[in-house]
C-alpha cells in the first residue's frame, strides 16, 4: 500500500526551519587555474568520529558547488567568526573573485584558509549522495585546527548574528572532576550573575595552572568573547584563594614562585596576602587597564600567538600586581574582580568563584555588597557539594 504524503507549503517550511539557528561556513578549494573558489553553506555538520567525517549540503543547482566539484576532491571548511559577515556576503555573491579584499593562507592540504575564521577543517570528498534538491557531501577529515578566538557567526530567522555565552564550560579532559563539582554550583553562579548583571566564573587549580573552567553571564569589561579554557600560571597576584586556604606547601609554592623577581617590599606584601585574603574572606582585584592587559596577553599566549613571547605573561602579572589585594580598599575604585573559595567535602578548595566588575567606578560600600553576595554564593555552592 502506497502512503499518500501531505503537501508542505515551501514558504512555511522555510519560516519554521528558520527558527533553528545554524553556524555559517565557507567551503573553499583551489580551481585548476590556481585561484581560490568557495561557497557559503549553513548546512554543515559533523558525521562520525571514527573515521573522522563531516558533511555539508549544497544545492544541486549552485554554480559554486559545480565549480567546487570540478576543482577536485579536496576542500576546506572555514567556520566564520561573528565579525566576518562581510566575508559571508561576499562569498555568497555570484562573482568571479569572491575573496578580493580578504586575506587567505594555505592549509596543509593546499586549500585556502580565510584569516579570522574560528576553525578550519581540511577534507577530501568521501561520498556525494542525493538529498532531494540538494546533495549530501561527506568529507573525510585530513586535518583541522583552531583559528581566531572570535565567537561564531550565526544565521537565524533570515539574518546574521552572534552567540552570547551565558553559560559555558571547558571541555579539557583534566577538568572532568572539577566540572562535575562546578555543575552543582552552576545554579548559584547563574543567580549571582543575574542579580548583578555580570559574569561569574569558576577557576580550578590543575597541577601548576589556574584554569578558567566555566562561566555564566556576561560582563562589559572582558576583552575577549569568552575566557573559558584559559590557563594561567599559579603565581601572584592571581590564585590567592588557593594559597589562602591551602596547606603550608601550597602557600609557599605560590608566594615563593616570584622570589627574587620582586622588591623586598613587594615580596613582604605577597607573603602577607594569603592571611589578608583569608581574613577578609575574599580576594579583590582593582584597576581595569592593567587587568585588561593581563587578560589580553593571556588570551594571545593561550591561542599560541607567535608574536607574543611567553615572558610577556610574567611581565603582565607584575604590571597588575599592585591592583590585587591591597591592604586598604580605597573608597572610589575600578573593581576588576572579586574571588571566593568553594570547598569540597574534605574541606579543601575545590575551585574559586570570581565575580567580575563593571566599567563604572564603585564605592567601598558597593564593593562590600558585592563581596558579601559572592561569599554567600560560594557558601551555597560549598553546601551543594556537601549534599551531593
Amino acid at each position: 500500500m502506497t502512503r499518500e504524503l501531505p503537501s508542505i507549503d515551501t514558504a512555511l517550511f522555510r519560516e519554521v526551519l528558520g527558527q533553528y539557528p545554524t553556524g555559517v561556513v565557507v567551503v573553499t578549494a583551489t580551481d585548476n587555474a590556481g585561484d581560490a573558489i568557495g561557497m557559503t553553506v549553513g548546512s554543515f555538520t559533523s558525521v562520525s568520529l571514527d573515521p573522522p567525517l563531516v558533511a555539508f549540503l549544497p544545492s544541486k543547482t549552485s554554480s559554486s558547488w559545480r565549480a567546487l566539484r570540478e576543482s577536485g576532491d579536496s576542500f576546506c571548511i572555514n567556520v566564520l567568526g561573528a565579525s566576518q559577515e562581510d566575508v559571508c556576503r561576499a562569498v555568497t555573491m555570484k562573482k568571479v573573485d569572491k575573496f578580493n579584499g580578504f586575506t587567505l593562507h594555505e592549509s596543509p592540504a593546499g586549500n585556502p584558509v580565510i584569516d579570522g575564521a574560528v576553525v578550519w577543517i581540511d577534507c577530501v570528498t568521501e561520498h556525494v549522495y542525493p538529498g532531494g534538491d540538494h546533495d549530501v557531501v561527506i568529507g573525510r577529515v585530513l586535518g583541522l585546527d583552531h583559528g581566531s578566538n572570535d565567537q561564531p557567526l550565526l544565521f537565524f530567522r533570515g539574518g546574521y548574528g552572534s552567540f552570547t555565552p551565558l553559560s559555558l564550560a571547558s571541555g579539557d579532559t583534566d577538568l572532568l572532576t572539577h566540572l562535575g563539582e562546578i555543575d552543582l554550583a552552576r545554579p548559584h553562579m547563574e543567580s549571582l550573575a543575574q542579580k548583578f548583571d555580570t559574569e561569574v566564573t569558576a577557576i580550578a587549580l590543575v597541577d601548576d595552572e589556574l584554569v578558567l573552567a566555566a562561566a555564566v553571564g556576561r560582563t562589559d569589561i572582558a576583552v575577549t568573547p569568552t575566557r573559558v579554557g584559559q590557563r594561567l600560571p599559579f603565581m601572584p597576584p592571581i590564585g590567592s584563594c588557593f594559597a589562602a586556604w591551602g596547606n603550608a606547601d601550597l602557600r609557599e609554592k605560590w608566594t615563593e614562585s616570584v622570589a627574587g623577581k620582586l622588591s623586598e617590599e613587594q615580596m613582604s606584601h605577597v607573603r602577607g596576602v594569603p592571611d589578608l585574603v583569608r581574613g577578609r574572606g575574599y580576594a579583590v582585584a582593582l584597576g581595569h587597564q592593567d587587568g585588561a592587559h593581563l587578560e589580553l596577553v593571556a588570551t594571545k599566549i593561550n591561542a599560541g600567538d607567535p608574536n607574543v613571547p611567553t615572558s610577556s605573561m610574567q611581565e603582565a602579572f607584575f604590571r597588575a600586581m599592585d591592583g590585587y589585594n591591597q591592604l586598604e580598599e580605597p573608597d572610589d575604585v575600578e573593581l576588576r574582580s572579586l574571588s571566593a573559595p568553594v570547598f569540597d567535602t574534605d574541606g579543601e578548595v575545590a575551585f574559586m568563584l570570581t565575580m567580575w566588575g563593571r566599567w563604572e567606578r564603585e564605592t567601598s560600600a558597593d564593593v562590600r555588597v558585592r563581596a558579601e553576595a559572592l561569599c554567600s554564593t560560594a557558601s551555597a555552592a560549598t553546601q551543594a557539594l556537601a549534599e551531593r
